[in-house]
């Protein structure tokens, strides 16, 4: 019975990890300046958020189908465009198990 609950309790705790503790040394952009050509733009919003502030260089991957296309993304370092905290510590942590170097993010939220 014990071993059941140690199990139950690691995997609610992995979860909530993963979701809501931010990744470290990812630093939070000041503005969105999408004419960089030295990083790559991935932009994991929802497409009708990506309506609101569009960044016409970047690579549109909403996070449910980041898994699937990640591929398409540049081999440069990655700023992450979220919508909010929860999408940015799981965008974050996937792309960099998928061996991208992130170097920050921009949140329309956070603003």
């Amino acid at each position: 019975m014990s071993i059941v609950l140690i199990t139950i309790t690691s995997v609610i705790l992995l979860i909530l990890y993963k979701r809501y503790i931010p990744v470290q040394g990812i630093k939070k952009m000041q503005s969105l300046d999408c004419s960089s050509n030295s990083v790559a733009f991935v932009d994991v919003r929802h497409f009708h958020e990506m309506k609101k502030e569009p960044c016409q260089q970047a690579v549109h991957i909403p996070l449910p189908y980041l898994a699937r296309h990640h591929h398409s993304i540049p081999s440069k370092e990655v700023v992450v465009i979220v919508p909010d905290a929860l999408t940015r510590n799981l965008s974050i942590r996937q792309l960099k198990k998928y061996g991208y170097q992130v170097k920050g993010y921009w949140c329309a939220q956070e603003l």
